[in-house]
C-alpha cells in the first residue's frame, strides 16, 4: 500500500492546494481591488505559487531519501544563516519575518519567509542526528544536550523577529521528534520546565503578544484586542450547515488579512459546517496516511522524517484552526496548503514531496518481512521511546 499512500499524500495536497486558492480569492478580492484597484491581485501570485510548489512536490517525490540524509546538516547550516541575514536585512509590518530575495528590475521583488525553510530542514536534521546518535539519545550530556543547543539557537533566532507562534510550533514539532527517537520523557520535562521562563519572559517584553494573550485568558474586548477572534467566531457562526456561498462573504469587508491566517473562518462562512469538516477530514487523511508511511518504513531515517513531515503539517492545521475558532491564543501561523503566502506553501508541499519519496521507497524495499518491523518499531518507539531504544542495543 506504500505506492498507493504516496499517491494519496500527492491527491490530498493537490485538493487543499486547489481549495485554498478558491478560498484565497473569495476572502481577498474585496481587500485587493480596494488596495490595488485589482480583484485578482492575490489571486494571480497564489497560482502561480502553486503551480510551482505542486511541480516541485512531484519532482521531490521522485528523489532518493539518502539524498535529504547527506544533505539535513548543509541545509540547517544555509538556514540558520538566513535566519541570522534576516534579524539585519528582513522586513514586515510590526516584525522582521521576510528576507528579500535581489531580482532582475523587469521582474516583480520576491521575498521569502526562512522560518518556513527552518521547520522542514530541522526535521530532516533531526531525523538524521537521531539516527546517528540513536544510542546516546537516553543520556542527557552526549544525547539530547547536543541537539537541544541546536534547537534552541533556531528558536532565539526566530523569537528575535519576534515569532513566537512559529517558535513554539518549532518547539512542538522538535519535542515529539526528540521522543519518538529516543530521549527520556523526564529530560524533555526538564527541558520544558527551563524554556516556560524565557517563554513568559519573550510575551512579556512584547506589547502585541501580551495583548494577545491576556485577551485569550482574560477576555478582550471585541473591537480592539479581541477583534480578529470576534470577527472570525462571526463567520463561523454566519455559515450555518451549508455557508453562505462562494464570493458572498460579509466578514471579509471587516476582518484584516483575511485570505492569511483566518482563510478557516471563510471557508466556515462561504462552505458552512459542511466546508469545514470537509478541510478537517482532508488534514486527518493526510494525518492516516503520513502514519502508515513512517509505520511502514524500513529504514528509521524514513520512518523519522515520515512522522516528523507530517506532525510538522498536523501541529500547524490544528493550531490554525484552533485560533480561527476562538479555541487557541492568536499565533499568526497559517493553515497549510490554504493559507495565502509562498514560503508556507511551498516548504509544506516540499514536506509532502520528501513524505511521498518515503512511501515510494518503502514499495521498492525488498527485504522481505521490513515492513511488519518496522511497525512493530513504531508502535514500541511511540509507547516509550526510551525503552525500546535500550530493547535494541
Amino acid at each position: 500500500m506504500s505506492e498507493g499512500d504516496a499517491r494519496q499524500v500527492l491527491l490530498i495536497a493537490s485538493i487543499l492546494v486547489g481549495l485554498g486558492v478558491v478560498m484565497v480569492y473569495s476572502s481577498s478580492s474585496a481587500y485587493a481591488d480596494s488596495r490595488f484597484d485589482d480583484s485578482g491581485f492575490f489571486l494571480e501570485r497564489q497560482i502561480i505559487r502553486a503551480v510551482f510548489g505542486l511541480a516541485v512536490m512531484l519532482i521531490l517525490s521522485r528523489l532518493p531519501l539518502e539524498l535529504w540524509q547527506r544533505a539535513a546538516l548543509p541545509m540547517l547550516i544555509v538556514g540558520i544563516t538566513f535566519l541570522v541575514m534576516v534579524l539585519g536585512m528582513g522586513h514586515g509590518r510590526s516584525a522582521q519575518r521576510w528576507l528579500p530575495f535581489p531580482m532582475p528590475s523587469f521582474m516583480s521583488s520576491i521575498s521569502f519567509q526562512p522560518s518556513e525553510f527552518v521547520k522542514l530542514v530541522l526535521v530532516l536534521y533531526l531525523a538524521d542526528v537521531l539516527v546517528r546518535k540513536e544510542r546516546d539519545m537516553g543520556t542527557w550530556w552526549h544525547g539530547i544536550m547536543p541537539r537541544l543547543l541546536i534547537i534552541g539557537g533556531v528558536q532565539l533566532l526566530i523569537m528575535l523577529q519576534p515569532d513566537l507562534g512559529t517558535c513554539l510550533a518549532v518547539s512542538i514539532i522538535a519535542g515529539a521528534m526528540l521522543w519518538i527517537g529516543g530521549a527520556r520523557t523526564s529530560h524533555l520535562i526538564a527541558t520544558i520546565a527551563l524554556a516556560a521562563p524565557v517563554v513568559a519572559a519573550s510575551v512579556c517584553s512584547t506589547p502585541y503578544q501580551m495583548r494577545r494573550v491576556i485577551s485569550f485568558f482574560l477576555g478582550a474586548d471585541p473591537r480592539e484586542a479581541g477583534y480578529q477572534v470576534s470577527q472570525s467566531l462571526t463567520a463561523l457562526g454566519s455559515g450555518g450547515l451549508f455557508g453562505v456561498g462562494l464570493g458572498s462573504s460579509v466578514q471579509k469587508h471587516f476582518l484584516p488579512e483575511a485570505h492569511t491566517d483566518f482563510v478557516f473562518a471563510f471557508v466556515g462562512e462561504e462552505l458552512g459546517l459542511a466546508g469545514c469538516l470537509s478541510i478537517i477530514g482532508l488534514f486527518v487523511a493526510l494525518a492516516i496516511h503520513g502514519y502508515r508511511i513512517a509505520r511502514d518504513a524500513p529504514t528509521h531515517f524514513g520512518f523519522l522524517v515520515a512522522a516528523g513531515i507530517t506532525f510538522m503539517i498536523s501541529i500547524y492545521a490544528v493550531l490554525n484552526i484552533g485560533v480561527a475558532t476562538g479555541m487557541l491564543p492568536t499565533t499568526g501561523l497559517p493553515l497549510p496548503f490554504v493559507s495565502y503566502g509562498g514560503s508556507s506553501l511551498l516548504w509544506n508541499l516540499c514536506g509532502i514531496g520528501i513524505l511521498a519519496a518515503v512511501a515510494r521507497q518503502n514499495s521498492r524495499s525488498s527485504e522481505p518481512g521490513r515492513g511488519p518491523r518496522a511497525s512493530a518499531d513504531f508502535v514500541r518507539a511511540t509507547a516509550s521511546p526510551a525503552r525500546w531504544r535500550r530493547q535494541q542495543r
